[in-house]
């Protein structure tokens, strides 16, 4: 049988810099020998490997004189991966351009009216306000540094994921401007384990003008910076943890489900991935990959850290009464929303029952 190679459409994409790494290793070249030829700091030019770095014409001449091949070679090499990365995201597949994707894929009316785009947004100039939203010059470098295929992975996703990734990727976005104003010291684990009994001391308050402030506090000194920001709409993610930097971490929350139970296990859901995963990766969640390694641990640490072993046969033997659970919340440190939570999980409790033991929130409860 003859195969129809001008049908082959392979489901997997390899940046350039996979080609620059190849003529690298054949000819000896280092990453700070390359770095000279081309005039790019050795990071910049480990980016360019990386695939995070967008050939533009000027890079394509360099590149063309270090390297060989010829200046348009580069530059389709580098068009080349951006269509694949069009045509692998099923998100941006009925789209001529990434400016056609980001004119139709980006909530930015909803981004609007929570204040991160500003009013005069239209769709005239919206492509413009993205750039400068996401401190990039191009949709190509968004592309680049956010890389939506691959990020579309790193957020775990399955059948049930509603996520949009442009949505997302303008939430962590938001995120990672607040953090940048947050004050923290550089990032110390031991330092976070250290605080986790004064922050779960907190759940006992009631109004986040109570907790936020220390709960902000406690976090900035082990190198964290904890942001609160509304989720936009296509985005359905109720927290997330990624490293803005080696000496930095980020925990966003999104409120999504606005009581005190989800609030406070994701919080400390999110405190166990910094705990006890890798400093590389993103965790975002959105319910859609909870059978993970790595998120059965997180949802242990923060379970454990709510209701220690100690006390969860004492919890899961509590009589399904309000004066029960109180009795106990109180014993064991912790609000009783929380209890009614742990108890609702595990099957103790119906969904619809006790629930009126849970604190609510709002968001004007949050603008501190």
């Amino acid at each position: 049988m003859t195969a129809n190679l001008s049908a082959f459409s392979p489901d997997w994409t390899t940046p350039p810099g996979s080609t620059i790494k190849r003529i690298m290793s054949k000819r000896g070249l280092s990453v700070d020998e390359l770095a000279m030829e081309i005039e790019f700091s050795e990071a910049k030019t480990q980016g360019l490997i990386d695939g995070e770095v967008y050939i533009d014409e000027e890079l394509a001449k360099r590149l063309s004189s270090a390297l060989g091949a010829s200046h348009n070679f580069w530059i389709n090499r580098e068009r080349q991966y951006r269509d694949d990365l069009m045509r692998l995201n099923p998100n941006m597949q009925n789209f001529q351009s990434l400016d056609a994707f980001w004119a139709k894929a980006f909530p930015w009316r909803d981004m609007c009216k929570l204040g991160w785009l500003p009013s005069t947004t239209t769709k005239q100039n919206f492509i413009e306000t993205l750039q400068k939203f996401f401190d990039v010059r191009t949709p190509e470098d968004w592309v680049s540094r956010y890389k939506p295929t691959e990020t579309l992975a790193a957020f775990r996703t399955s059948p049930s994921f509603e996520s949009s990734p442009p949505a997302v990727t303008a939430w962590l976005r938001w995120a990672e401007i607040k953090a940048s104003e947050v004050e923290c010291n550089p990032w110390n684990r031991d330092a976070l384990i250290a605080s986790i009994a004064d922050m779960r001391k907190l759940t006992r308050r009631n109004h986040p003008s109570k907790f936020i402030p220390d709960l902000r506090r406690l976090c900035a000194s082990a190198g964290v910076a904890l942001v609160i920001a509304p989720a936009p709409d296509g985005c359905r993610a109720s927290g997330a943890t990624r490293f803005l930097s080696p000496e930095k971490a980020l925990i966003v929350l999104s409120l999504r489900f606005r009581s005190d139970d989800h609030f406070w296990f994701t919080f400390f859901h999110e405190v166990g991935h910094l705990v006890l995963h890798s400093k590389d990766d993103l965790f975002l969640e959105d319910n859609s990959d909870v059978n993970s390694v790595e998120e059965i641990e997180a949802n242990e640490f923060s379970a454990n850290t709510l209701v220690p072993s100690e006390l969860r046969d004492e919890m899961l033997s509590l009589k399904p009464r309000s004066d029960a659970i109180s009795r106990f919340s109180i014993h064991a440190g912790i609000s009783s929303g929380i209890v009614v939570g742990q108890l609702q999980h595990v099957g103790r409790l119906g969904r619809n029952q006790m629930n009126r033991l849970k604190r609510r929130y709002q968001w004007d409860d949050f603008n501190l």
